[in-house]
């Protein structure tokens, strides 16, 4: 009998990966497995979180309908103007629904902004004006849009995608 074998680095590619019956877990197995190859050297929390990242990266190019990873990155105002990207992971074609709420786990705001402008993206819908839109990303999967208010007035986006919802930092009009 042979002793047991311990991997430091991820499972044996030998033995495996067995994915799983579920596309969207065996996406995420084998991205971890082709990831190995550039696994951190150091224990650092940001090389780990940026490992993470990509092994989330490439389990969305591998299974991309079930891809559901959405970032959102908001500028700071620029003359009563706050600019939003929403990234969908996969650099492809992406139905969101995208709203304003006044804070993380909300639904719709009750006060809208002044404007709200997409200057990439197709919209689909304006579920409620300058409250709730359904978009179609660009092939690339990035939607830029703008927020313009005057006053002192903070709200959040929030976009879903598959059934997620994923919330920004805080739009803070100052």
């Amino acid at each position: 009998m042979s002793p047991p074998h311990t991997e430091f680095f991820g499972p044996d590619l030998g033995r495996g990966p067995f994915a799983a019956y579920r596309i969207e877990t065996a996406a995420v197995q084998i991205a971890t497995a082709l990831a190995q190859v550039r696994a951190p050297l150091t224990r650092s929390d940001d090389d780990l979180l940026s490992h993470a990242t990509f092994i989330r990266e490439l389990a969305d190019h591998l299974a991309p309908d079930w891809a559901a990873q959405i970032s959102i990155d908001i500028a700071d105002e620029n003359l009563n103007i706050i600019n939003t990207t929403i990234r969908a992971a996969v650099g492809t074609y992406s139905l969101l629904d995208c709203w304003l709420c006044d804070d993380t786990g909300g639904g719709l705001t009750s006060g809208a902004p002044a404007t709200v402008t997409f200057s990439t993206g197709t919209i689909l819908e304006t579920v409620v004006t300058r409250k709730r839109y359904i978009v179609i990303t660009p092939a690339n999967g990035v939607v830029n849009v703008s927020v313009g208010y005057t006053g002192v007035r903070s709200w959040r986006w929030a976009v879903s995608r598959y059934g997620r919802v994923y919330y920004s930092n805080v739009l803070d009009f100052r």
